[in-house]
């Protein structure tokens, strides 16, 4: 379960930090930074879109980590996301209100706690969402995936999910913040 329980704190972060801002007046909303984490059991990817379109990306793997090409992070930007290897995961919780709809699917389905699947969708009519999308494959973690996207963050929130991606070097970081000229 460690993929859930890396997801659902990723979830959590990002909750407390991808809140509405304001800047000059204006509040971070749709025009706000796209962050999104691709991870599976060998490799983390971290993409970050700012509002005006340009994508910066690193990934890390093996204890190592890299800053990405503009191209090769735009084109994995542009891919589908992962998603679950089961479409059906039943949904055992939601809260629909205006301008706020959240979802909670879910299937633990062993009783090993080996397996099991998370789905999460939090999202405000102020242009956020959150979206986890988590499948812990089995025994081992050789199928383990997690797949995290945040949409209308601001700097703040940007500055520290970068910091915060404990996989990525301190130099990556660094090199992250440059490219995005926060």
């Amino acid at each position: 379960m460690r993929v859930l329980f890396a997801a659902l704190a990723a979830l959590t972060l990002a909750a407390c930090e991808a809140s509405v801002s304001s800047k000059g007046g204006e509040a971070a909303g749709a025009d706000g930074y796209t962050m999104e984490v691709r991870a599976n059991a060998h490799q983390q990817t971290y993409l970050i879109v700012t509002p005006e379109g340009r994508t910066v990306g690193a990934q890390a793997a093996e204890g190592a980590s890299a800053l990405m090409d503009a191209t090769r992070a735009q084109a994995l930007f542009s891919e589908p996301p992962p998603r679950s290897s089961s479409e059906d995961v039943p949904e055992v919780f939601s809260l629909r209100l205006p301008g706020f709809d959240m979802s909670v699917r879910g299937r633990d389905d062993d009783t090993t706690e080996e397996n099991g699947q998370v789905q999460l969708s939090i999202g405000g009519g102020n242009g956020q969402q959150i979206t986890v999308d988590a499948d812990e494959g089995g025994p081992g973690e050789a199928d383990d995936r997690a797949y995290v996207r945040i949409t209308g963050a601001d700097e703040e929130a940007v500055r520290d999910f970068i910091n915060d991606a404990e996989e990525l070097s301190a130099e990556v970081k660094t090199q992250m913040l440059a490219e995005l000229g926060i």
